[in-house]
């Protein structure tokens, strides 16, 4: 509770400063005016992890030429300071080389404050190559706190020195605005080429990927308690780690699966989750924990499910396992949405028809 005062708080201090109205509408793209060019893309980050991987480096890689420069590969968070600054420069003579060879097109980076610095991304722009920086995490982590560099480690310090700054958080449009920045909403959106529809049988009533933390451990236990055959994979569970083609197996092979929209241990405060991109395009069953936002992507009821309490989650579970027909057309309708519009691809080629590219 008191995490989330401390955001509404934030979100009131920006809301103040920028004293206007904001509509979301002008800051989402809403039509793809991308060349279909060949590109060549620089694609900078902090720590490559699947997600990342999947729905950002792939389907760059189907835009253009890529070269990728990964700062901490083995994603040390508790010795990074002592190799940040070597690091940046690392990075930063990455680009001039590369730069000095190819002519390139745009600069893609997935970096933070506790990634780098703005003295580096001063030097980085000043090669008059037009930057994009993406932030999944700015409900909470637009300022975050300070490193022991003293810079802050989200986006707050250095969101100024990118020509576009992409956020899937519609708060965090007039932060990026009183700090100078020139935001995006970017629709979230999977990689349909790796998240698909294996039409393999269903095997699994429930299933549940992803680490075992905050109230996910209650409510499984809630529902397996009451009866209901809840298969888990992830960091934490006794059933171990899933790769991403098991993962992907499961979600085909399960009747429902399901999702949580909180955000690590903090059980009242929501976020759109890859997830609920993802599981849609496997063509299977998703339920998830409620918020305002997942209605400006699906139709609840339609094209995915939403559950408000862990009540609400089981009543809605025996339901449409009781209900087979009803659970798969809505699979398909959400399958069918996703991949009609929410696709990765699609995404990027949007953003950089913004830079008329």
């Amino acid at each position: 509770m008191l995490k989330k005062i401390r955001y509404q708080l934030e979100n009131w201090f920006y809301a103040q400063r920028w004293n206007a109205p904001i509509s979301l509408d002008d800051y989402r793209i809403k039509e793809n005016k991308f060349s279909g060019k060949n590109l060549n893309i620089i694609y900078l980050t902090h720590f490559d992890g699947p997600f990342s991987i999947n729905n950002t480096l792939e389907p760059l890689k189907e835009i253009g030429n890529v070269y990728k420069f990964e700062l901490d590969p083995q994603m040390d968070r508790k010795n990074w300071y002592k190799t940040k600054a070597n690091r940046n420069q690392e990075m930063l003579s990455f680009v001039k080389n590369i730069t000095a060879k190819e002519y390139i097109d745009v600069i893609v980076c997935y970096l933070s404050g506790f990634s780098t610095t703005p003295t580096i991304l001063k030097e980085i722009k000043q090669l008059g190559i037009p930057m994009i920086n993406e932030s999944l995490d700015d409900e909470r982590k637009f300022k975050s706190k300070k490193g022991k560099d003293g810079i802050y480690k989200g986006v707050k310090d250095i969101c100024p020195f990118f020509d576009l700054s992409l956020t899937t958080s519609k708060s965090a449009l007039v932060k990026y605005l009183v700090e100078g920045a020139k935001p995006l909403y970017k629709d979230y959106a999977g990689n349909e080429k790796i998240y698909r529809d294996l039409h393999l049988e269903k095997k699994y009533d429930v299933s549940f990927i992803g680490a075992n933390y905050g109230i996910r451990s209650t409510y499984i236990s809630f529902l397996k308690q009451a009866g209901i055959n809840v298969f888990t994979k992830g960091s934490g569970w006794d059933e171990g780690f899933a790769s991403d083609k098991e993962m992907i197996e499961i979600f085909n092979q399960s009747k429902i699966v399901l999702g949580f929209s909180t955000v690590g241990k903090n059980d009242d405060i929501s976020i759109l989750k890859g997830r609920d991109f993802e599981v849609p395009l496997t063509g299977s069953f998703y339920i998830t924990g409620y918020h305002d936002e997942l209605n400006g992507y699906f139709t609840i009821g339609e094209d995915i499910e939403a559950y408000r309490t862990k009540e609400e989650l089981l009543e809605k579970i025996k339901y449409y396992l009781n209900h087979p027909d009803q659970r798969e057309a809505i699979a398909l309708q959400g399958y069918t949405k996703a991949l009609h519009k929410y696709t990765a691809k699609q995404a990027y080629e949007k953003i950089f028809g913004e830079l008329n590219l």
